[in-house]
């Protein structure tokens, strides 16, 4: 689900694995074969194939040919590749578990003529997994060459309940902050039962354990003054509208989704989204 809203970057998670524990139980094997995504106007679209071994994802595929392929360690998602439309990898993200959880992941992109060939640095996340439910991250530039570490200026809070990500809160360059609140239905999530997805940091309310019915907050931009140093730097900061977008959903007698709906503010229809499995 790599279109609905984007979500920091890169960054979240669900603190708890979503599979089903039943392996009696016939949705248990319940996963979505194809997305398909339609502007508001049902005019412009786009499909996502996926591609299963079992209940472990291999793969997927946009319909411009883009496509992103899953290695497992066991039942842990370790590594991710992106191909562009031209089959040649864009960026790889590694991910590093302990005790079952993510602990840092690391972003690789390659050198590719003509598109970015002169990387001197990776971008790397790390995490820490807090008592009262929530993680709080920390971002890093690492290296190419060296290996060495340094902060990069973002960092954040999530906050759980039920297997749901239910809040965010994240600043990046050392000042502008944005802080978002989710809702949710009872229902499946799609990717319920795929194996070792629940865990992944950078999809968010995507593999949250059900569905997102609000999705709301506001930012805060801080422009900080050049010339000083940064404990005595003076900054200028602005406060965005809060932002809401809602969503509705139609479901099976499983009860996973098979579309969704989206609406902005006002209620307009943002984007429907078809689910088929």
């Amino acid at each position: 689900m790599k279109k609905l809203l984007p979500f920091f970057g890169a960054l979240a998670l669900v603190l708890t694995s979503c599979s089903s524990d039943d392996s009696n139980d016939a949705s248990a094997s319940i996963k979505p074969s194809r997305i398909t995504y339609l502007d508001g106007d049902s005019e412009t679209s786009y499909f996502i194939d996926y591609k299963y071994d079992g209940n472990k994802i291999v793969s997927e595929t946009e319909d411009d040919g883009s496509t992103t392929k899953y290695t497992y360690t066991g039942d842990l998602i370790t590594k991710k590749e992106d191909f562009g439309s031209d089959n040649q990898v864009d960026y790889t993200t590694e991910y590093t578990y302990t005790n079952g959880k993510v602990s840092s992941q690391i972003m690789k992109y390659s050198e590719i003529p003509g598109k970015n060939s002169s990387l001197s640095y990776y971008d790397k996340l790390k995490y820490t997994y807090n008592s009262d439910n929530t993680v709080s991250y920390e971002g890093f530039y690492v290296s190419a060459s060296a290996g060495t570490e340094e902060k990069n200026g973002s960092y954040g809070t999530l906050t759980f309940q039920d297997g749901n990500l239910i809040k965010s809160v994240t600043t990046v360059n050392y000042g502008s902050t944005a802080t978002y609140f989710y809702e949710y239905d009872t229902k499946n999530s799609p990717f319920k039962n795929v194996t070792g997805g629940s865990l992944l940091i950078d999809k968010g309310f995507e593999v949250s354990a059900h569905n997102i019915t609000k999705y709301s907050g506001s930012s805060v931009s801080v422009d900080k003054k050049i010339g000083l140093s940064s404990h005595a730097a003076k900054s200028a900061a602005s406060t965005s509208n809060p932002y809401i977008n809602t969503f509705t959903y139609t479901y099976d007698s499983n009860d996973f989704p098979t579309e969704g709906k989206s609406f902005d503010s006002d209620g307009a229809l943002r984007e429907t989204v078809k689910y088929t499995y």
